[in-house]
């Protein structure tokens, strides 16, 4: 019996996460002056991009678009 592994790969520039990859879902960060401003996510049919809401601390506070349920 062979046993599947899901592997997700992680690329960095300068200690910033700028791609996520693993099976059925890639994810690219673009920057401005280090500060995360948006999230593409390919797919086959078009591609996704979302702006995002950051603080003072570089930290993602919101996706738009996003729900908040």
């Amino acid at each position: 019996m062979t046993q599947s592994r899901v592997s997700t790969q992680f690329f960095y520039q300068k200690d910033q996460l700028i791609s996520l990859v693993q099976p059925g879902a890639n994810r690219t960060v673009f920057r401005g002056e280090g500060v995360p401003l948006a999230e593409l996510t390919p797919d086959e049919a078009s591609g996704n991009a979302q702006l995002l809401a950051t603080d003072q601390q570089q930290s993602v506070l919101g996706v738009s678009g996003e729900s908040q349920g």
